[in-house]
C-alpha cells in the first residue's frame, strides 16, 4: 500500500469523528477504500490532500442523511 501513513491518519480521523458522520467509514472502510480515495473516477492519481477532502466530503453526506433519518423519524 502506497500511502499506508496517510490512511493510518484517516482510519484515525475518522474513528475521532465516529459520531459526526465517519460511523460509516470506521465500520465498512477496508483499506482498499481507503487507497481508492487517492485515484479520481478517471483513473488518475490524488494527492494526499485531494484524498482528505472527499473522504470528508463522503463524511458529511453520512452525516447529513443520519440527521434527515434523525429528523424525519418523528
Amino acid at each position: 500500500m502506497e500511502h499506508t501513513a496517510v490512511i493510518e491518519a484517516m482510519k484515525q480521523w475518522a474513528i475521532d469523528n465516529y459520531t459526526n458522520g465517519t460511523d460509516v467509514i470506521v465500520e465498512c472502510y477496508e483499506d482498499s477504500d481507503y487507497e481508492s480515495l487517492f485515484i479520481d473516477h478517471e483513473g488518475k492519481p490524488l494527492t494526499a490532500a485531494e484524498a482528505w477532502k472527499t473522504l470528508k466530503s463522503v463524511a458529511s453526506i453520512y452525516a447529513e442523511r443520519e440527521a434527515d433519518a434523525r429528523n424525519s423519524a418523528f
